[in-house]
């Protein structure tokens, strides 16, 4: 059964938590992203994001690391980042606008739990950002973000002693509260708890724990073999999907794209836009200002993703590998209607593809299986700010 550990974590002073913490994603336009980093000086931003502030290549992380590095040693010097002095665990609580809570736990997880497959995954991973966050790890030597997993019992959190250390609202109008728990009777008997549970499941952050797995293999003198996660009941989630944004290599003209699609899936043209797809075997296509809706004709085990990459992505566009070809990009569905339309009508891309988002039961089904789904299958909420609670790597003296 994984298990789970108290730390002392590094993070912000409760006067300067608003301002540290960052949005991690969903930045629909780079321009903003920039604008946040120069107006804000102590943002977890210039950790993360710190290639925006350097001219030169995202693929030459020796150019720009070494400064967000200097940005946690000043962060700390100047008392913005404070290191607890107790081994604790987090309880988490984000409250969103529409009034839906989430809560769950953060604690440290073990990476051999990881290499043993007692956390599982089910989505693959891109080469190129899983080598940016293991010199991220090496350079700066903390982790700002935990690793989002699901579990399914029962775990009763509530009954512990907990001091709250935050309660803030970030910009987006979300609420979020951090308590900490650190009697060590009540520490452990929550790890007694959680050791009752049979598997984790990473909802999101495949790439954060594949890089501590790879960063802590390439560091022998680390003092924890472990990795930063947030825990949280599957029934706690919320997923939604990804969809897809394509501009082929080759391009095709609507029609023969149609005719190609109609030996697979029945075709016709809707009058509304198809950005909410509610029925399995369905997917929506945007191109040239119109929407289309695709059902599946045939009989199959795969999930509706599956679909979408073996008989549209691989069989139509013959994009063999989504995690690297830049002829496709994948559209968080919190991003927006307009925006992926927006980016179609522009030319910027030729045709978007939206699909049904995933069940968790068959995310488990995948990881239980040892399987994977194509990259970006699953949007799970909820997100958490970078920054709210810090892992520092630490290295023997």
């Amino acid at each position: 059964m994984p298990k789970i550990y108290p730390f002392k974590a590094l993070r912000p002073t409760a006067d300067k938590i608003g301002k540290v913490t960052a949005k991690s994603t969903d930045y629909t336009k780079k321009e903003d992203l920039i604008a946040e980093i120069r107006s804000n000086p102590i943002s977890f931003h210039h950790v993360t994001k710190s290639h925006l502030s350097f001219s030169g290549a995202y693929q030459e992380p020796e150019k720009f690391l070494p400064f967000a590095a200097q940005f946690i040693v000043k962060l700390k010097e100047d008392g913005v980042l404070l290191k607890e002095e107790e081994d604790s665990i987090y309880v988490y609580e984000q409250k969103r606008l529409d009034g839906r809570v989430f809560k769950g736990l953060i604690a440290l997880c073990s990476i051999d739990d990881y290499r043993q497959n007692k956390i599982k995954k089910h989505e693959e991973i891109r080469p190129s950002r899983l080598k940016f966050l293991v010199e991220l790890f090496k350079t700066t030597k903390v982790m700002g973000e935990p690793t989002l997993l699901a579990y399914s019992g029962t775990v009763n959190f509530e009954k512990y002693n907990s001091t709250e250390l935050y309660s803030f609202e970030s910009v987006d109008g979300k609420k979020h509260s951090i308590y900490r728990i650190s009697y060590k009777s009540d520490i452990k008997d929550l790890q007694k708890q959680m050791e009752k549970i049979e598997n984790f499941y990473i909802a999101d952050g495949h790439h954060r724990s594949a890089s501590t797995e790879v960063f802590n293999d390439s560091v022998d003198s680390l003092t924890n073999d472990s990795s930063m996660c947030c825990i949280l009941h599957e029934d706690q989630m919320e997923i939604l999907p990804f969809h897809r944004i394509i501009k082929p290599v080759i391009t095709l003209r609507k029609d023969d794209l149609i005719n190609q699609l109609s030996r697979k899936f029945k075709i016709r043209r809707s009058s509304n836009a198809v950005y909410e797809v509610t029925e399995a075997r369905n997917f929506g296509m945007y191109i040239q200002n119109e929407w289309y809706i695709l059902q599946y004709k045939n009989d199959s085990d795969l999930l509706d993703i599956e679909l979408l990459e073996e008989e549209i992505i691989r069989g139509i566009f013959n994009i063999n590998d989504s995690r690297t070809d830049s002829q496709i990009t994948f559209h968080a569905h919190t991003s927006g209607l307009d925006v992926l339309k927006g980016l179609v009508d522009s030319e910027a891309y030729s045709v978007a593809i939206t699909t049904k988002p995933c069940d968790f039961s068959e995310v488990r089904k995948v990881a239980d299986a040892n399987n994977t789904l194509p990259p970006k299958s699953t949007y799970i909420e909820p997100k958490l700010r970078s920054g709210i609670i810090i892992q520092e790597f630490e290295v023997k003296s």
